[in-house]
């Protein structure tokens, strides 16, 4: 316990041992150490491949397409509805089109309005496009907001076109309404529930990894550009016509509490399934389930996500055989 000394009478005392102040010197690992050295290096080369990329998207000049038809506006409870009107020449049931979360009327159904022969009612959700929002967006307000612009309108018992969020809109508004009312459904790249853990994740996230300056809408946009080279003014157009911050906040969380599956008393009109094979939003196997859930005849389209783009003349297909099917 200590050293023990002889003193000067003779006498011995205990010296207490004391405390090492020699310090050890751990040495860092030499990767952990390349990695912090190379840090500068790579955030500088992120910057730069972002501005390269940003520099590239901007090469195009954002230009709208021409449009059919006329713009109308309601005045609602919570702000205004917005949608555009086009009188068709066709025999089949009117098509009501119902956009997707950070898209307008306008921006996410262009690149087929032309080929439609039938009447239209192309729709802004509440606080997109045209529309304005007074409130807090929800699915139950876009259903109503939905069934008022049909009623407004003055088409009879149309047939729902609804793509990625818009299909927990339109289930809404079907559920509210009932499905008398409707001619029938053709879903696109959706689902009845956003409540699987992977895509309540990815829903949580989307606001801000999605938000119109994000570098992974700028390589998006940049992408499409690419694969669209004919349409690339009119692709950075529809980019720009992203909703603000806020709503894409409010529409994600709306999604990932949706669960039309527990909806045991939901009755549907005719239905059709649209699956995009090479979907990396909503995986394939999902759409299916969701299909099989209410019934409805499954068509397969090799696309991703933004299949209206990417397979134009396909969906139109698919909306004249959906047509077709149906007495008016």
């Amino acid at each position: 316990e200590g050293l023990v000394n002889s003193g000067e009478n003779g006498m011995t005392h205990t010296k207490p041992n004391t405390p090492s102040l020699t310090c050890r010197y751990s040495p860092m690992n030499r990767s952990t150490a390349l990695g912090l050295a190379s840090m500068p290096a790579i955030v500088g080369l992120a910057w730069h491949n972002q501005r390269r990329t940003e520099k590239a998207a901007n090469l195009y000049e954002p230009s709208r397409p021409t449009l059919p038809g006329e713009r109308r506006e309601i005045s609602t409870e919570w702000g205004s509805a917005s949608y555009r009107f086009v009188e068709g020449a066709g025999t089949g049931p009117p098509l009501v089109f119902v956009h997707g979360w950070g898209k307008t009327g306008d921006s996410a159904w262009w690149p087929i309005l032309d080929s439609c022969s039938s009447s239209l009612v192309v729709m802004d959700l509440p606080g997109h496009g045209n529309s304005r929002l007074e409130k807090t967006f929800s699915l139950e307000l876009a259903a109503a907001s939905l069934l008022e612009v049909i009623s407004d309108s003055g088409v009879g018992r149309p047939l729902l076109v609804a793509h990625s969020m818009g299909g927990p809109v339109a289930l809404t508004a079907i559920k509210a309404a009932g499905p008398h009312g409707f001619a029938g459904l053709v879903a696109l790249a959706t689902s009845a529930y956003w409540v699987t853990p992977r895509v309540k994740a990815m829903m949580a996230l989307a606001p801000y990894v999605m938000e119109p300056r994000s570098p992974i809408v700028t390589r998006t946009k940049l992408h499409d550009v690419s694969r669209h080279p004919s349409r690339a003014s009119q692709i950075c157009w529809s980019y720009d016509c992203r909703p603000m911050l806020r709503l894409l906040r409010q529409g994600a969380a709306e999604l990932r509490r949706f669960d039309a599956s527990t909806w045991v008393d939901l009755e549907m009109p005719n239905s059709h399934w649209v699956i995009s094979t090479d979907d990396r939003v909503l995986p394939p196997h999902h759409q299916h389930a969701s299909a099989r859930l209410f019934g409805a005849r499954v068509h397969e389209i090799n696309a991703g996500h933004s299949l209206v783009m990417d397979a134009p003349d396909l969906v139109v297909d698919i909306l004249d055989e959906a047509c077709s099917s149906i007495t008016v």
